[in-house]
């Protein structure tokens, strides 16, 4: 089986040599893939000439060919669909590709695919981190079979599944590893077969990016042992990019970096500042061992950065700390009880400890998620920003495999302890957010309102399919409407629209009737955003599934023009007026800069879109 890597070079090679009648040569696909060395390419060479792909003439600038493989007879080619996590679930993310696999691996009849498992939460059922496992595409699945489950609307993991009362229990293959509990998840297939890559490869770094202690930790550390932790370490190019942003004029400046790792953080701080005092913070014994061979002249100690009270000390505090949600102690609890708000995630308690540790007028600068500029769960931390210091610097990187081992969409963030001038900051309806285009989001929310200002009110459609299916029914005569998030197109509501496994129809007698307005919940990834709207027409009995949400005008009359009194004036807006300007280009851009995350809640639907009255 190839890498990722082996295969693009192996494209490479082909589509080169057809082209021009000759095979590249190392130097020139060491220019394609934006290399200094030859070495990686060489090492890539030698494995696909082992697994049979090429053949390699000794001695000769251009000794590349292309095997010629025989039919292989009882095989099948399966797409690769990305990554899925055995571990704690993250954000969907596709990588297209495909691998070529026995027919004795895959049942006859039904569709399949393939991921590549990201972590160890399954190995008592013999799934191990770098696995690939077959999937059969299916909705439904038996308790304690192994599935691909979405949760929260974007989210995946790989585990065994139960049904319980009031919702599901996700449980992991690994007996230090707790199980997931959900009120509704989405089955999208269940584990057939597993293929084992006993080659395990080595992390592969652009050149210069890390020191090789750093990388020789990387590729001989348990991949669960650094997640447990939340060591992703920071390219060298991000850390460079981050610290430019800094002012670099104080003399002998006090640094910390309260999650040091090996020590990439402090190598960079010194060549960017002049003579600062470095100190660094680390739980990992081993990790601050190779920091000292790494940054010798740094004040270096094993300790648990959330303990420590060295407040007030230091001009900078700089780095990547940990990303991963916990169960905090109740001494914990209570020492961060004021940002604290649900679900705990451990670098939010970094950024606390952050602006505690800076003197006045001192710079925080941390890699982070983005996670935190929206959302309920981060309300009280994007709280205490705002009354201890100003947003300096808030940028978010695109690509979401920026560090080894994780799909992390990534945020660079600068703040300055003190005064807060409001930069970055967005807030409508006694919402705020933290955005990259806050100033965008005041200039388009100009003689613009929102569905609460003219009294309009959103729900999350109540209908969770996969816990009624005994209801649903595709007989018309049986049942009322089903909204599914697929009847809703971008020229209106397309009802029915038939499948087999989503049925249109629900025997309910707790219905809803228009007129409304049905949005898709699920609006994709950042760089691909849809939002897609339909008008439900008056007197029409229906119910919304929960990947759906309503919008709800005012008060139910039998028209689809409405008089609404705000600010003493009346306006006349039309439920199709609205619906058209929910997916408009101009409020698509709005909604990039309002939301970070792969769905819309009905809060931000509800009071951070702008809607023009004009």
């Amino acid at each position: 089986m190839l890498t990722k890597r082996q295969k693009q070079i192996l494209d490479f090679i082909t589509v080169y040599s057809k082209d021009r009648g000759i095979s590249p040569s190392l130097e020139e696909i060491k220019r394609h893939f934006r290399l200094r060395s030859v070495s990686n390419i060489h090492q890539h060479i030698e494995a696909l000439k082992d697994k049979g792909y090429l053949n390699k003439l000794e001695n000769q600038p251009r000794g590349i060919e292309i095997k010629k493989p025989s039919k292989l007879l009882g095989t099948i080619n399966i797409p690769l669909l990305g990554v899925i996590t055995a571990g704690e679930p993250v954000e969907a993310y596709e990588v297209p590709g495909s691998v070529i696999v026995s027919k004795d691996l895959v049942p006859k009849g039904g569709d399949y695919f393939a991921l590549e498992v990201n972590g160890n939460s399954m190995i008592d059922e013999g799934i191990f981190d770098g696995d690939k496992v077959i999937i059969h595409k299916q909705q439904t699945a038996e308790n304690s079979e192994t599935v691909v489950a979405l949760i929260n609307g974007s989210e995946t993991t790989l585990k065994k599944i139960y049904r319980q009362k009031n919702g599901f229990r996700l449980q992991p293959a690994n007996p230090e590893l707790k199980p997931i509990f959900v009120k509704e998840l989405e089955v999208q297939g269940r584990v057939v077969s597993i293929i084992r890559n006993f080659e395990k490869p080595k992390e592969e770094f652009n050149e210069g990016e890390f020191r090789e202690r750093t990388i020789k930790y990387i590729n001989e550390t348990d991949i669960s042992h650094r997640k447990s932790l939340g060591q992703y370490f920071t390219p060298k190019s991000i850390r460079e990019k981050l610290l430019n942003k800094l002012p670099n004029n104080i003399k002998n400046p006090r640094v910390l970096d309260p999650a040091c790792g090996t020590g990439e953080f402090l190598i960079s701080a010194k060549k960017y500042f002049k003579n600062p005092e470095l100190h660094g913070l680390d739980v990992d014994k081993n990790l601050i061992k190779i920091s000292k061979e790494l940054t010798p002249e740094s004040n270096l100690k094993v300790v648990d950065s959330l303990l420590s009270e060295d407040y007030d000390k230091f001009d900078f505090v700089i780095g990547n700390p940990p990303y991963f949600e916990f169960n905090p102690s109740p001494e914990i609890r209570n020492k961060f009880k004021e940002i604290i708000n649900g679900r705990v995630n451990i670098f939010g308690l970094f950024i606390y400890q952050g602006l505690k540790w800076l003197k006045d007028g001192g710079y925080l600068a941390y890699v982070v998620p983005p996670s935190m500029n929206n959302g309920a769960y981060f309300q009280k931390l994007r709280k205490f920003i705002v009354g201890n210091a100003n947003i300096e610097y808030l940028h978010i990187l695109k690509n979401p495999k920026l560090f080894s081992g994780a799909l992390q969409s990534t945020m660079l963030l600068i703040l300055k302890k003190g005064e807060n001038k409001g930069d970055y900051i967005f807030k409508k309806n006694g919402i705020l957010i933290f955005s990259e285009g806050a100033n965008y989001l005041k200039k388009i929310f100009k003689n613009k309102i929102t569905l609460k200002d003219l009294n309009f009110s959103v729900r999350t459609g109540k209908l969770v399919w996969n816990q009624n299916r005994n209801i649903l029914t595709h007989n018309q005569s049986e049942g009322i409407p089903l909204i599914w998030a697929h009847n809703i197109q971008e020229k209106g509501l397309k009802f029915p629209l038939y499948k087999e496994d989503k049925p249109q129809y629900v025997k309910i007698k707790n219905y809803d009737t228009g007129p409304a307005i049905v949005v898709n919940r699920i609006i994709g990834s950042i760089n691909s955003i849809k939002l897609k709207a339909a008008v439900i027409p008056p007197g029409k009995k229906f119910i919304a599934e929960n990947h759906v949400n309503v919008i709800y005008p005012p008060s139910k009359i039998s028209q689809l023009s409405f008089g609404f009194v705000n600010n003493s004036r009346q306006i006349n807006l039309s439920l199709e007026r609205v619906a058209k300007q929910l997916s408009s280009k101009e409020n698509l851009e709005a909604l990039k800069n309002i939301t970070g995350n792969t769905q819309i809640s009905k809060t931000e639907l509800e009071s951070l879109f702008p809607i023009s009255i004009n």
